[in-house]
């Protein structure tokens, strides 16, 4: 969904920033007026990233409080602005696996992250981080990895 910021209350920023290196830089084809620009922005499906958990042990339950409080706070805002379609939060049914849980973003076009990049700065900027149980995220947990993937459509 799903990189916040290389501090560790906002490990998401690093998961986020790692995906959109790996795409192309791009710019809106809405931002410019440019046909080169225009065709900058990956064809295809709108990238989701999906990116994992782990909790530090016995604390799932209050890491995922803490996603909610903080980085879903600010995945509304970036929903509201329009700068992706939705944000979840999964659960692994396991407790034998490197991660807990997945944080899943899918975002309105194959640009993904690096384009809305500097607007979800400005809106992590703004947040204040809600500790759980007197918690940050260093203690609850840390991103395992973040994958980005484009729906095939089948045949």
């Amino acid at each position: 969904m799903d990189l916040r910021r290389a501090m560790p209350t906002r490990l998401a920023a690093i998961a986020l920033l790692v995906l959109a290196a790996a795409l192309p830089s791009a710019t809106r084809a809405s931002d410019t007026t440019s046909p080169a620009a225009a065709q900058a922005v990956p064809a295809g499906p709108p990238v989701t990233t999906h990116t994992y958990l782990a909790a530090t042990p016995g604390r799932r339950d209050a890491l995922a409080r803490f996603i909610v409080a903080n980085w879903f706070e600010m995945d509304r805002i970036a929903v509201a602005q329009g700068l992706f379609r939705s944000y979840r939060l999964l659960q692994n049914p396991r407790t034998d696996e490197d991660w807990d849980l997945i944080v899943e973003v899918v975002y309105n076009d194959a640009c993904g992250y690096a384009c809305v990049a500097e607007r979800f700065e400005a809106i992590r900027g703004a947040h204040a981080t809600v500790l759980v149980d007197g918690l940050g995220m260093k203690d609850l947990g840390r991103v395992v990895r973040s994958v980005g993937f484009q729906e095939r459509p089948a045949g």
